[in-house]
């Protein structure tokens, strides 16, 4: 977890281009255990029953939606 500072340099016909990106891993949700009706960003992670996920797509979180319940939403890890 963490911001990282990701720099990108390609060199051009003549002239050298540049850009900085931000990355931020982790999300709002650290280490949270897992909650109906809350809202979910990709990258958050959650406890359930004992076990880590990630989120993978941006989503409220709805009853039977567990995360072992909607693999397309969760990632154990």
């Amino acid at each position: 977890m963490g911001t990282y500072t990701i720099n990108l340099n390609a060199d051009g016909a003549s002239t050298n281009r540049s850009a900085t990106f931000t990355l931020t891993v982790g999300g709002g949700q650290g280490g949270t255990t897992w909650q109906t009706w809350t809202p979910y960003a990709a990258g958050d992670t959650v406890t359930y029953d004992g076990v880590g996920y990630r989120c993978l797509q941006g989503h409220t979180s709805l009853p039977g939606w567990e995360p072992p319940n909607v693999p397309a939403l969760w990632q154990r890890t």
